[in-house]
């Protein structure tokens, strides 16, 4: 009799546990948000890291396919600003949105400012300060930023070693479009 109640009781703990990812699969599908455990957090979590290439996961959910993604990580940024990163079920990266937690009474000058100053974090930035720092010769990554509204590509602020500062603009494929001398 030991052994029967030991597999009956093992039999309920798999029929429990399929079960539990059914109800999460489910709710996906139906697009109710979900919030990550186990491994599928700990994947969703690693690639969005190595998306934002920095900061720390904040919130995970699954099931939000409308914004993009079936997994969607939040990743708050050592400046405060958070970036939700949309993946696919095989965990790649399928979008992005930083949250700008501006006031929305800030006036169209404003939110035209804070569109222009979008800073670019994690691989995409080491690539354009690379590039922005061959076109000036050396120095120092001061920021990297998207470039204006309307257009695609960086503008990466440069200190040379001398204390002055350049103003390196690429394009999104990283060609240096100009080099600027910024006061």
């Amino acid at each position: 009799m030991g052994k029967t109640r030991i597999a009956m009781i093992s039999l309920l703990a798999v029929v429990a546990l399929v079960a539990g990812g059914a109800t999460v699969a489910v709710a996906a599908a139906r697009g109710d948000d979900v919030a990550l455990s186990g491994t599928e957090l700990e994947q969703a979590s690693a690639a969005a890291l190595e998306h934002t290439g920095e900061g720390e996961v904040t919130d995970t959910e699954a099931g939000d396919e409308d914004e993009g993604g079936f997994y969607e990580v939040e990743v708050t940024l050592a400046d405060g600003r958070q970036v939700e990163v949309q993946l696919d079920q095989d965990f790649k990266v399928v979008g992005e949105e930083l949250d700008d937690d501006s006031d929305e009474d800030d006036g169209d000058e404003q939110d035209e400012q804070n569109e222009q100053d979008e800073q670019v974090t994690g691989p995409r930035a080491d690539a354009a300060g690379a590039a922005a720092l061959e076109a000036a010769g050396g120095g120092t990554v001061i920021g990297v930023e998207a470039a204006d509204e309307g257009e695609s590509g960086y503008e990466v602020d440069v200190q040379l070693e001398d204390g002055s500062f350049v103003e390196v603009e690429l394009d999104a494929d990283l060609t240096v479009l100009s080099t600027e001398k910024d006061d």
